[in-house]
Order: structure tokens, then C-alpha cells, then sequence
């Protein structure tokens, strides 16, 4: 869709991709709001973005997205100032440390960032999504979800936790995230529907991992020089939130470099997306659709 004066939330702007992303949308006449945690980052970016483009509109939403308290003010906050939303990018998301470490909610930390800040978003800005007509909302997944081993069991990996493991499942949980909300809405017509699909960036060379002491902090250090730039892992975000035809003819759908792409979902979890939903909804305490 064309975006001019559209109005584009994206969570972790601040750097990496989702920087790209909001400085080639406001480029495009978006409106951009950029959410970040640290205040005078969030600050730079939007200066930033308006020394590149004069009259760009950019606002900030600041919100630590491991706590559900702070998911709960932002979205609040979009709620009380914004009357509607076009597109939602679901971009925040990291790998964690070799120890399991919990939110303050008890929620393990990858689970919490990954998977459970991107649905509760996604439920409270429903509303101002269904405003818009060909809104939709684009979750950052990864090919990492072809290592995922889902344990409904033990979705928080209190019985057995490796960072690595954690963060391949919460990208295929994201990535599900879009398929059952497809399937949910197509049960549930609203007047105007939204698009939720998900992507991979490439192995782009930002500070991913940056905080980690996982083997994902080592590989990007070492192989830094030779990865995708922010920019170019930023293309296929920019593409789903822009695209008028292709983009917008899938919902619940995975895309890499543009391209609809294969889905990994083990053989023995046929019904792993409704269960995750419900999962989540029982989590967060948020019901949705």
C-alpha cells in the first residue's frame, strides 16, 4: 500500500533493522512512531530521521518490553493518543543468556520478548487496526525456527532451558502467531481485516546478541564483516508494509527476501498454533479474537 501519511508503529527502532525500516517509511511519507527503552536513543533516531527527511512526522513510545506492565502503559499510551493504526511491526526481539533468567511477571525471558510482548500488542491495537483498511501487522521471525522443539509442556522451560533452543522456538511461535490469527479472523469476519505475516531479515549485522553470553554473541562478532547489512535485512519488513498486491494477498504467511517461504512446524504438533494461542491468552491474561 502506498504509505504516505500512514501511520506505522514499530518496536525496537532505536537500531538495527528497525531503524532502517523507520527512517525508509518516514522516506515514503509515513508516519512513523518508533518505540525504543532508552529515551536518549530514541531521541537520536528521531532527530535523525529529520535531518533526512525535513518533514517527516515521527513520534516515540518508550516501553521496557519484558515486562507486561510496560507493554500494557504503551499500548495505552498509542490508545489515548492515536485514533488508528496501519501497521503494527512486531520487530523487538532477542536472544537471551545461557542461564534461564525470568521477567518480573515470571515469564521466561525469551518467551516474554519474543512471543508474549508482540500478542499483547497485537490484541490491544487490534481495535485501532480494524480502523484501517489493508492494515496489517508484520511480526521479525527468523530461520532459526528450523531448530525449534516445541514442549507445550514446558513452554517456559522451567524442566529444561538452552538459549539457543528458547529463541529457534519463540521465532516459530511468532511465525504461528500469524497462522492461527489468520485462521481466528476468517472465523471471525470483521468489516475491515487485517494482514499479520512474518519474515526473516537475514543474518543481518547489528548488536543482536549483544547482551547475550550465548554462542549467538560470538558468531556475530566474528563474522560481522560478513553479514547483511541493517539496510538490506530491513528490505522484506519495508516490503510487507508497503507492498499493494502480493504482500497484502497472504495472511498468516512466512517471507524471506520478498519471497513466500516454507514453514518448519514438527510432524507431531499438527495443532501447535491453536495451542500456543491459548497458551498465550492464559499467559497474558488477554483474550483475543
Amino acid at each position: 500500500m502506498a504509505v504516505k501519511n500512514k501511520r506505522i508503529l514499530i518496536t525496537g527502532a532505536t537500531s538495527g533493522i528497525g531503524r532502517e525500516a523507520a527512517i525508509a517509511l518516514a522516506k515514503q511519507g509515513a508516519h512513523v512512531i518508533i518505540h525504543g527503552r532508552d529515551a536518549a536513543k530514541a531521541a537520536a533516531v528521531k532527530q535523525e530521521i529529520g535531518a533526512i527527511v525535513p518533514d517527516a512526522v515521527v513520534d516515540v513510545l518508550l516501553a521496557d518490553l519484558l515486562k507486561k506492565s510496560e507493554v500494557l502503559a504503551l499500548a495505552e499510551a498509542f490508545n489515548s493518543r492515536f485514533d488508528s493504526l496501519d501497521v503494527l511491526i512486531n520487530n523487538a526481539g532477542g536472544v537471551m543468556n545461557t542461564r534461564r533468567e525470568e521477567t518480573e511477571d515470571g515469564w521466561e525471558k525469551t518467551i516474554a520478548l519474543n512471543v508474549l510482548a508482540p500478542f499483547m500488542l497485537s490484541a490491544l491495537l487490534y481495535p485501532k487496526l480494524q480502523r484501517q483498511p489493508d492494515a496489517r501487522i508484520i511480526n521479525t521471525a527468523s530461520m532459526a525456527h528450523y531448530t525449534a522443539k516445541p514442549d507445550l509442556n514446558d513452554l517456559m522451560y522451567k524442566q529444561r532451558y538452552r538459549a539457543l533452543r528458547a529463541y529457534g522456538d519463540a521465532k516459530l511461535f511468532v511465525i504461528l502467531m500469524g497462522r492461527e490469527f489468520a485462521s481466528r479472523q476468517r472465523n471471525n469476519p470483521q468489516s475491515n481485516q487485517v494482514i499479520m505475516n512474518a519474515f526473516h531479515p537475514g543474518v543481518v549485522a547489528t548488536n543482536f546478541a549483544g547482551q547475550s553470553d550465548s554462542l549467538y554473541h560470538l558468531f556475530f562478532r566474528i563474522f560481522r564483516p560478513l553479514l547483511t547489512s541493517p539496510k538490506k535485512g530491513a528490505d522484506t519488513m519495508v516490503y510487507l508494509a508497503t507492498d499493494e498486491k502480493k504482500a497484502n494477498s497472504f495472511n498468516g504467511a512466512y517471507f524471506v527476501k520478498r519471497k513466500r517461504a516454507k514453514i518448519y512446524i514438527p510432524k507431531r504438533d499438527a495443532e501447535l498454533a491453536g495451542a500456543l494461542w491459548a497458551a498465550w491468552e492464559t499467559y497474558t491474561g488477554i483474550p483475543f479474537l
